[in-house]
């Protein structure tokens, strides 16, 4: 019966998923990360971004990132940065990490310290090149596409980098920043 086969899996996978909390990882710990999924043959693919308040695009995106490779780390953008670049009531949500840590699709999470803001290619592909994940997916409708895209290619062209590229157009475009927008003109 196709229920009681969903329940012993969802049994099994809980027994042998990660808690949450480990899936956090330092940049050190992404590059151990990615450098061990290698070993194993594995490819990972990286996705990035503010993340606060977590969406349907944000699920979206993890799940046609998950496509493209064996592991989906997620690089999340510093509190600082989100104030930087997309304004000073953002991050929306404190405890983002936490949020994104628990969707399944996500297999490890990389909490950004630093704050290299999108225009500058070059310091954000030194940062590539040193996690070297195998792909970047970044969707064709971000605001920060352009930037993230010369990043890859910077990587690639300057600094010796193998890093595929994967440019998503997503069936529908869902941004915190409408959302915010939205609420906002509710009143």
């Amino acid at each position: 019966m196709a229920v009681e086969r969903l329940v012993e899996r969802r049994i099994h996978m809980r027994d042998i998923a990660p808690h949450p909390s480990e899936k956090l990882l330092s940049h050190d710990q992404a590059c151990a990360f990615i450098a061990a999924a290698h070993d194993h043959g594995k490819t990972v693919v990286m996705i990035e971004g503010v993340w606060d308040l977590t969406h349907p695009g944000h699920v979206q995106h993890i799940r046609e990132a998950k496509k493209h490779a064996d592991l989906v780390l997620l690089k999340l953008a510093s509190a600082e940065y989100a104030k930087q670049v997309k304004g000073p009531d953002r991050p929306i949500e404190t405890f983002r990490d936490m949020m994104v840590s628990e969707l399944e699709n996500v297999d490890v999470v990389l909490v950004e310290e630093s704050v290299v803001p999108p225009s500058s290619v070059a310091e954000n592909a030194r940062i590539l090149v040193q996690l070297r994940p195998d792909k970047v997916a970044m969707e064709i409708e971000d605001e920060q596409f352009q930037q993230k895209y010369l990043t890859v290619d910077y990587a690639n062209r300057h600094l010796g980098a193998k890093i595929e590229p994967v440019v998503m157009v997503l069936p529908y475009v869902v941004s915190t920043s409408a959302i915010v927008d939205k609420i906002r003109n509710m009143k």
